[in-house]
Formats: structure tokens, C-alpha cells, sequence
């Protein structure tokens, strides 16, 4: 068993993105390569571990300003490269693409991956490449280097598949492209939260969540033990391929912006509620990342110091679901303190501490690190502008256990009818069970008094666009594969 303190030197072993979206770099580039030469390739990723890759650094002074290069491998990829990957975990080494993942993410009809523009059996990735930048003068310099390295190491570009830059990012406004303000619930961990970011002294802030549950080698909230470490079975933990390394699950997510807020516009009117009140009530929060609380009907006002509190919440003091619905995007993706299935007792208008602890041990065992970012040209009205080109989600997401972190939220909470009580619902913002199952009608409840509010028969707003699961090594283990 590894040791399982994970230190600043451990830190330094990881690469940067696990602690880090790299915010104060907005131009953003992924490149999805092929290995054609494995010994070319090596070479490369020998020379980017020896100068470009950023790792994890604690110490806030000496980390880079002016950009951050990490990468990732498909199973593929590390086959490729002859990394053994029959102790990795079964979901990666099947692929996101692969048949069975894809009943399990219900990603079929529309968003097939036969229909993706990356990541299918015909147009397969094996190493994923991200590039971060402070300004587009370095990064445009930045790129030109890192493209010239890769086409002389071995890899190339997949077909059809050049870049994307996300230089047109909201970055000032911090929201994704339906108009929300994104990022706001990424968990606490570990080893690598600070102190101030815990909420001290409020008993519905996040808890802390293990560091074995986003990088192995350490004890994971689920069981207590030490998540499964990749590599040769007769070495000690700290000493195989998987140590300090973790999971990433990369998703382009097509987001119909225009068609979103056409049917907000055209249900509010027939509802004879507020267009944002409705938005606000499928996505679970305000436009300003305020959660939905009872009794609201316009988002409250939040200053540059009530930022914070934006995720100090638990759902005790909604346990109807009257402010925010349990159908909502927030509640499914996190439910936190209330629901799962287990019995809930209410005192004085409120669940019992008991009751909170005990979801949130449930809800925590499936939680991700997101560091996905959003690419195309924001739309300020859309309701009013001409649209043009295609807009979305880079999503990223990072876990010690895609089965049991992102795939169950994916099947059990976002695209399950069931959830929380409800019947026939899925994601109102980003399920698509209806893409798999032609004639299902959507619909969305909104738990009112004195009678519940229904949402019938809308489309999807999000199509799949390319996906991949990949493995973001430990730096020793670049070093590895670098020879």
C-alpha cells in the first residue's frame, strides 16, 4: 500500500489540472491526436515532461504566469505507446465509445458515437493535448511550437479534427452559453483546498471530499481504502504506473442556445410565469448562481463577497423541492443533503442533521472535479440575434472511478425517469433518454402550492458531439513512458 499523506511532493507528481482549470488562462486549445510512430511519439512526450508539462505546484509563487500544457492518453494511446492497460479500470479500457459504455450513458440515436465528429471506432484519439495561455500574442506563439514538436513526434491531428480554440469564451461573466454562471460546485478536497474555502462555521457548507476520490494512490470516500492503483501487480503502490494520476472524461456537448430560450419564452408565456423564473427553475439556479430558494420569484442580489456562499447550501431547507425542483440540472447532478432513496425526517420545517449527514455521504461518494470550458461565440439575446456557427461545452471532468463517479451520475441521476421520486422525467437541461428512446415526451415538474406546476413535451437542447475516456498520468509516470 502506497503512503497514503499526500504531500507537496506528491503534488508536484501529479500534473496541474487536477488542482487547477487554469482560469487566469483564457485562450484555451485541445488538440485530439494519433500516435503513428511510437518511438517518435515517446521521444515527444519525453521532451514535454523534461519542459512543458505543468505539474502541480502548492506554492503559488512559483507557478507558471504566461500558460500551462498538461496531457492525457486513451487506452488506445497508452497501447500504443506499450503501456500494459489490463489493470486499469474496465470503463476505460472499453472506451466511451464502446457499445456497453454507451447503454450506460444513454448515448444512442442523435448522439451515437457513429454520428461524432471524434472519438469513434472509425475516428479513434489517442492522446489528448491541452494548451493553455495568458494572452492570445502566447498562445498563437505557443501553438506554433507545441504543432511543430508533434508533427515531428509522431503523432498527428485526427482526420476531419484540426483544433479548438476557446478564445471567444464569457470568460469576465463566468457563465456557459444557456446564460448561467458556471463552475460554481466543484467539490473541496483534501490536500488541495484551502482552509478559507471550507466554509468553517456553517453547517451547510461542502464538506470535504478524500483525495482518493480524484487522484490514486490514497483512500477514497466510498469505502475508506485505497482506490485500485494501475500497474504491475508485484510493485508497491507509489511505485506503479497509476500512481498520482487519475481518470479524465472528455465530452463535446453541442448546446442549442436558440432553441433553449424559444421554448422558455413560449412555455412562460403559455405557464403565465417569468421566462427567467422558468430557466432558472430547470437549471436549479438564478442566472447569478444564486440557488433557487422557496418562495422566490426573482433572483436575489449577490455582491463580490457573497460569491463564496454561492455553494454553502444542502437542500434541508428545501426538502420539497419548492425552490429548487428535484428535477432541476443542480439537484440531479448533486443532490447533496436530501433524497437517494433514504428516509428523511423533518423537524421544525427542516431535515434533521441526522437525515442531511446521512445523503450526503451517499451523495459524495459521486462527485467530479469539472475543468471543462465553453467554446463558440456567447450570444448575448438570443431570443433577438441572427445565430450563426456552433457554441458549447468542452466538458471535462476528472474522477478516481469513471463507473462509479461520472457513469453513475450520468445514468442514475441525470438521464434516470426515476430520480428522486419523479416519474417519466430526465435532465430538463442535458438528458437524452429521448434521443434513445424515439416517442418518449419530455417533461419537468415543479413542485408549487397549492398544486404542482408540469412542463410537457420539449426537445433536447444538448447533442454529443465526440467523447473519450482518458488517463492523465502522474509526472514519474510520463517520465516512464518517455524511457
Amino acid at each position: 500500500m502506497a503512503n497514503t499523506a499526500f504531500t507537496d511532493d506528491q503534488m508536484r507528481d501529479t500534473q496541474g489540472l487536477v488542482f487547477s482549470g487554469y482560469g487566469a488562462f483564457p485562450y484555451c486549445s485541445y488538440y485530439l491526436l494519433q500516435i503513428k510512430d511510437p518511438n517518435k511519439a515517446r521521444s515527444w512526450i519525453k521532451r514535454l515532461v523534461d519542459e512543458k508539462i505543468t505539474p502541480g505546484e502548492p506554492d503559488k509563487a512559483l507557478r507558471k504566469q504566461t500558460g500551462a500544457l498538461n496531457i492525457a492518453l486513451t487506452a488506445a494511446g497508452l497501447s500504443e505507446l506499450g503501456v500494459n492497460t489490463g489493470s486499469f479500470e474496465q470503463a476505460f479500457q472499453e472506451g466511451m465509445q464502446s457499445r456497453s459504455r454507451a447503454t450506460i450513458l444513454g448515448d444512442q440515436g442523435k448522439n451515437a458515437s457513429t454520428a461524432w465528429l471524434w472519438g469513434s471506432d472509425d475516428k479513434p484519439v489517442h492522446i489528448l493535448l491541452m494548451l493553455f495561455s495568458v494572452d492570445e500574442k502566447t498562445h498563437s506563439k505557443s501553438q506554433k511550437e507545441e504543432e511543430t514538436a508533434f508533427k515531428q513526434g509522431g503523432v498527428v491531428l485526427i482526420k476531419d479534427l484540426e483544433r479548438f480554440d476557446t478564445t471567444n469564451l464569457n470568460e469576465e461573466k463566468g457563465r456557459e452559453h444557456f446564460g448561467f454562471a458556471d463552475g460554481v460546485s466543484n467539490p473541496l478536497v483534501e490536500g488541495f483546498s484551502s482552509p478559507t474555502e471550507t466554509g468553517s462555521g456553517n453547517e451547510q457548507a461542502p464538506r470535504v471530499i478524500p483525495t482518493g476520490e480524484f487522484i490514486l494512490g490514497y483512500p477514497n470516500g466510498y469505502d475508506g481504502k485505497v482506490t485500485k492503483v494501475p500497474g504491475e501487480e508485484t510493485l508497491k503502490d507509489e511505485e506503479k504506473f497509476g500512481f498520482n494520476g487519475t481518470y479524465l472524461v472528455l465530452r463535446q456537448l453541442e448546446q442549442d442556445v436558440q432553441t433553449f430560450w424559444t421554448f422558455i419564452r413560449n412555455e412562460a408565456k403559455k405557464q403565465k410565469i417569468d421566462q427567467d423564473y422558468l430557466a432558472a427553475k430547470i437549471v436549479g439556479r438564478w442566472k447569478n448562481g444564486a440557488v433557487v430558494k422557496p418562495d422566490e420569484t426573482k433572483p436575489p442580489q449577490i455582491t463580490d463577497a457573497d460569491m463564496a456562499l454561492r455553494n454553502q447550501f444542502d437542500f434541508r431547507d428545501d426538502y420539497d423541492g419548492k425552490g429548487c425542483p428535484f428535477g432541476s440540472h443542480i439537484r440531479r447532478t448533486n443532490p447533496r443533503g436530501q433524497g437517494l432513496g433514504i428516509e428523511q425526517k423533518v423537524e421544525n420545517g427542516q431535515l434533521t442533521q441526522a437525515s442531511v449527514e446521512t445523503s450526503l455521504k451517499v451523495a459524495n461518494r459521486h462527485r467530479i472535479l469539472r475543468r471543462g470550458r465553453s467554446y463558440g461565440a456567447f450570444i448575448e439575446n438570443p431570443l433577438k440575434e441572427n445565430i450563426s456557427g456552433e457554441r458549447g461545452l468542452f466538458f471535462i471532468c476528472l474522477n478516481a472511478n469513471i463507473e462509479r463517479q461520472f457513469e453513475f451520475i450520468q445514468h442514475t441521476w441525470v438521464n434516470s425517469l426515476k430520480f428522486n421520486g419523479l416519474y417519466d422525467e430526465d435532465d430538463p437541461l442535458i438528458g437524452t433518454y429521448a434521443s434513445a428512446n424515439p416517442g418518449f415526451k419530455r417533461s419537468f415538474t415543479l413542485p408549487e402550492d397549492p398544486l404542482r406546476r408540469k412542463v410537457c413535451d420539449f426537445q433536447e437542447f444538448v447533442k454529443l458531439r465526440g467523447g473519450g475516456y482518458f488517463f492523465l498520468p502522474g509526472i514519474k509516470a510520463l517520465r516512464m513512458i518517455g524511457g
